[in-house]
């Protein structure tokens, strides 16, 4: 075996230097006059029911339905182009269509004042009239590339660019509409979500005369209340085009089905000295248990909660504990080689608690709780997850993740349903893309059969992994408060053994989080993601974690894997001077994978359009051009590439929060080298909103480099490195949990 290794690569910071080109028609799109009178007309039924609804806002609310997925660069640019600002500045909100997936097309939210709509109008007449004189009433691509292109734009009062701009805006956009939501859960407690606007939510209730005493509702943040049915009706029938999204809060959030099959007996366990501590936000933990020196345990209730909850049972909370602190005990077929873990266990309920709830409580614990690397969350909801916005308790979670040095690890949610004729969507927060989301197998690797299944905002791949969490006839073991060591089955009780991973990656081996989420997800992954695990991707995530910890952290003699931390502070973060070492003819004897990974800020209220930064990875040889042969393949930052957004994002992952890319050669020979070049990775950055962010962004990168004839090449490369002044260690287990251990010293000062 060969040790990981830990590589500080320096990085330069690239600036962009791409110039946009210049706007044009897709190869295949075209706009014509019968286009743009039914998006005249559009534009005017909008202004219509705006004129028929009484006033509320100072600006109105426009879908503007696009016929694509559509990037960023690609959206309306003059089409509702407000004075001294740019239609993106104006977004508040995105979603999908109802189209099956595959087929499914962005609609866009845009918070625009009536005059630039009228404006709008006036210059789609415009258009209109230009097209009609100057190209037989419609425009195709070859209309506009140059040189070649004699039209003439004179006379019509608009300049050239703008007269194009609005042929090829109209050219992305299907129609315009007022918003209006079209799923609403059955249920009789809502958690409503309202565009953002000039308006705050206290004095939009005021002036729709809604009465608190009549109508009981509850704020959660600036845009969100908690209403009941009746309260939903009449903002419904009042206002429904401010409502953005719309979520059942009644669905309590629930635990896993247990079914007892217990062993009783006496068993011994050390007293707890300087291990590391996991928190677990869960169901109450019971004190009386063999272990429960190891925890630290806080009924987190209010005085009528633990007036109503004295006497409520506390098994599943205990139960998920008792796999974090003595799992391996429990479990000797899962002895991860992790050890005992202390645990800071909060219960926060006694079976089931309201989602806005239960969403204040995780952002208290965690607050006061800065200490605390790793969360264990093993809750989730019966619903299924929407298709046009993460729930509001996963956003919750990626926020506290983007702003703090933690992770938290989230179970996949089961299907509890008697008969199940289709796999269900996962239940929130397993919506949550900063976390990780774990689902379950059996033993023998096969998904669990209560499996719920991704992916997320039709797009985002969730679960990150699976892990072995029992089966209705192929259980695992925990400890009860009422019955001794039980059989379980569920993904509560999987994600504890990958809390575990990470607490130990993280704490002990002190490897940085966005390391060590990576390497969970790349050991899953292994080299058999692309060809076999992929298929069950919404089942399995990137696929099963080695149960050994070891096998995380090391690789084969014929390996060399090493991890890559840095910070993303410019357009693009390179280094073009990996020494990766050749054989005797000069040729690169190797197939290649690797993991990135990073915790970006999120945005809600932009729907579909969740991720407010994208970090896309590029590794492999530098070429004669100075550029990147990169494994996968990937040209979408490159100049001149032309790649649509729904390509981007199905091959390339793009705006997603992690990226595995690999090279499988079939017929495993050595690929050439460009002469003395070496390998390189770059980082690319992009930000979603018009407001950049300007600040940095942690990433890191597990790099595997695989040797087709299977010798061992890592003194080579280490060597290399060492040479070029790169800082290269290995990580050795047992010496870092002797550094570990010093660290937790007291020292007496006399």
């Amino acid at each position: 075996m060969n040790p990981l290794l830990q590589v500080k690569l320096r990085f330069s910071n690239e600036p962009n230097t791409q110039r946009p080109n210049s706007r044009n028609l897709r190869s295949t799109a075209e706009t014509s006059t019968e286009k743009i009178d039914a998006l005249i007309e559009n534009l005017r039924a909008v202004l219509r029911y705006y004129r028929n609804t009484p006033k509320i806002l100072n600006n109105i609310l426009i879908d503007v339905n696009y016929n694509d997925i559509i990037a960023k660069s690609n959206r309306i640019q003059r089409l509702l182009k407000p004075m001294r600002k740019k239609p993106n500045d104006l977004v508040v909100g995105a979603r999908f269509s109802d189209a099956p997936d595959g087929e499914e097309t962005h609609i866009i939210t845009y918070y625009v004042d009536i005059g630039t709509v009228e404006n709008t109008i006036r210059e789609l007449e415009i258009s209109r009239t230009f097209l009609s004189d100057r190209l037989n009433g419609k425009a195709t691509a070859k209309n506009f590339k140059k040189p070649g292109c004699d039209i003439q734009y004179g006379g019509y009062g608009l300049k050239e660019d703008e007269l194009r701009n609005v042929i090829i805006d109209c050219s992305v956009v299907k129609s315009f509409s007022v918003p209006s939501i079209t799923t609403v859960p059955d249920k009789e407690s809502f958690l409503v979500t309202f565009f953002k606007t000039e308006l705050p939510l206290s004095n939009l209730l005021e002036k729709l005369e809604i009465d608190d005493i009549k109508y009981r509702y509850f704020f959660y943040g600036d845009d969100t209340i908690s209403v009941t049915k009746d309260l939903y009706d009449l903002l419904s029938d009042k206002v429904p085009y401010l409502i953005s999204m719309v979520s059942s809060d009644l669905s309590k959030v629930t635990i896993d089905e247990i079914e007892k099959e217990h062993i009783r007996e006496q068993i011994y366990i050390p007293d707890p000295t300087n291990e590391p501590t996991i928190g677990v936000i869960d169901t109450l933990f019971d004190e009386t248990v063999y272990f429960a020196k190891w925890v630290e345990n806080t009924d987190y209730l209010d005085d009528i909660e633990r007036m109503v909850n004295r006497d409520a049972r506390r098994e599943h909370g205990t139960e998920v504990t008792s796999i974090i602190v003595d799992g391996p005990r429990l479990n000797p077929w899962l002895d991860d080689g992790c050890g005992r873990f202390r645990v800071r266990h909060f219960g926060v309920c006694a079976e089931k608690i309201s989602t806005a709830r239960l969403v204040r409580k995780i952002r208290e614990i965690v607050i006061q709780n800065p200490d605390i690397h790793v969360w264990n969350l093993s809750l989730g909801t019966d619903d299924e997850v929407s298709r046009n916005f993460i729930s509001y308790d996963a956003a919750m979670l990626d926020e506290l993740q983007a702003q703090r040095n933690i992770i938290f690890v989230v179970s996949g949610t089961n299907d509890n349903r008697e008969e199940r004729q289709s796999i269900l969507k996962v239940g929130s927060p397993a919506d949550s893309l900063n976390s990780v989301v774990v689902n379950s197998v059996r033993r023998t690797g096969q998904p669990a059969s209560y499996s719920r299944k991704g992916n997320i905002l039709s797009f985002y791949n969730k679960p990150d992994v699976a892990y072995y969490g029992g089966d209705y006839d192929d259980r695992i073991i925990a400890y009860s408060p009422e019955t001794g060591e039980e059989s379980v089955y569920g993904t509560s009780f999987a994600a504890p053994w990958i809390s575990r991973k990470l607490c130990y990656l993280i704490d002990i081996m002190g490897i940085p989080r966005e390391v060590a989420k990576a390497l969970i997800i790349d050991s899953a992954a292994g080299w058999e993601y692309k060809q076999s695990t992929y298929k069950q991707k919404d089942i399995m995530g990137y696929g099963v974690v080695p149960i050994d910890i070891s096998k995380v952290l090391t690789s084969d003699s014929e390996e060399i894997k090493f991890i890559v931390y840095g910070t993303s502070q410019s357009y693009r973060t390179t280094n073009y001077a990996i020494p990766v070492p050749r054989d005797k003819d000069n040729k690169y004897p190797y197939i290649a994978r690797a993991t990135l990974c990073y915790f970006p800020e999120c945005s809600r209220f932009q729907g579909v359009d969740y991720t407010d930064r994208e970090l896309s990875l590029k590794f492999g040889r530098i070429n004669g051009k100075d550029g990147i042969d990169d494994i996968n393949d990937n040209i979408q930052d490159e100049d001149g590439a032309h790649i649509d957004e729904r390509k981007s994002r199905k091959e390339f992952r793009k705006w997603e929060n992690t990226k595995f890319i690999s090279k499988i050669l079939k017929n495993n020979r050595p690929i050439m080298s460009y002469g003395d070049r070496l390998w390189g990775m770059t980082i690319t950055s992009k930000e979603r909103l018009t407001t950049r962010t300007r600040k940095g962004l942690n990433f890191g990168v597990v790099v595997t480099l695989r040797e087709i004839n299977g010798q061992n090449r890592i003194q080579d490369f280490v060597r290399a490195c060492t040479l070029r002044g790169w800082i290269v260690t290995e990580l050795d287990v047992q010496n870092q949990i002797e550094i570990y251990n010093a660290n937790q010293e007291d020292v007496q000062f006399e």
